[in-house]
């Protein structure tokens, strides 16, 4: 009893110490430039994304997959199907104001990993949810718009000094749970889609952690949508 009330002491002390990143003030701008990078982030309108993704799951085993999403901003609605390298459908799942799984098999069948990757999509492709509490510069020189969700959770988006960027997700405890960096080049056939990462790194903190290393195949605008 004593060794469990030690371990949740040691709990209660991590989280009381956790704390965000101090965000420095930008003055002598009508509107703040953090705010502007920030909406160039996520991709406006309607989209089809086509990515090989290698997924690092617990115990560092790694599978190669492929993955299609349609996201569409101004819905804010996401589709999302995993497939093998042959085109078999693992998972199958849309995400319209609520979660609608099609198919799902295992180990891809379960409501908590579809939850989850919902989640990651909408991370990574829409604006948080929640209002802008804060905007500015890091200690580093990069720009950060913060945000905070419903649920309490924090999106920090960062946009660095050679225009790439990175998202933060921290907890309402404000513990770091995901990391989502972009990644530009100039490979064949992107250079048409300006602001489309060429790849996109997601790392799930915690446990049960994960990576996913995203590999832009093709990206395809569906139709005209005005910005939001």
């Amino acid at each position: 009893m004593k060794h469990i009330s030690l371990h949740l002491c040691a709990l209660c002390l991590i989280i009381s110490c956790s704390s965000l990143p101090k965000v420095f003030p930008v003055t002598g701008s009508a509107m703040p430039a953090p705010q502007q990078d920030c909406r160039h982030v996520f991709p406006n309108g309607k989209w089809q994304f086509l990515h090989a993704i290698e997924a690092t799951v617990p115990g560092g085993e790694n599978r190669l997959v492929m993955g299609v999403t349609v996201i569409s901003s101004n819905d804010r609605t996401a589709q999302c199907v995993i497939m093998t390298i042959e085109g078999l459908v693992l998972f199958d799942a849309r995400y319209d104001q609520g979660l609608i799984i099609n198919r799902g098999v295992p180990p891809f069948d379960s409501e908590g990993f579809a939850g989850g990757l919902i989640n990651d999509i909408r991370l990574i492709f829409f604006m948080p949810d929640g209002p802008l509490i804060e905007s500015g510069i890091l200690k580093n020189g990069s720009s950060v718009c913060r945000h905070q969700n419903p649920d309490g959770r924090i999106v920090d988006i960062i946009t660095h000094t050679d225009k790439s960027w990175e998202l933060r997700q921290y907890s309402k405890h404000f513990r770091l749970t995901r990391t989502v960096n972009a990644f530009f080049g100039k490979r064949a056939g992107h250079s048409d889609q300006p602001g489309i990462p060429d790849r996109l790194e997601l790392t799930a903190h915690g446990f049960p952690g994960y990576a996913l290393a995203m590999e832009l195949v093709e990206a395809v605008p569906l139709r005209p949508e005005s910005r939001l």
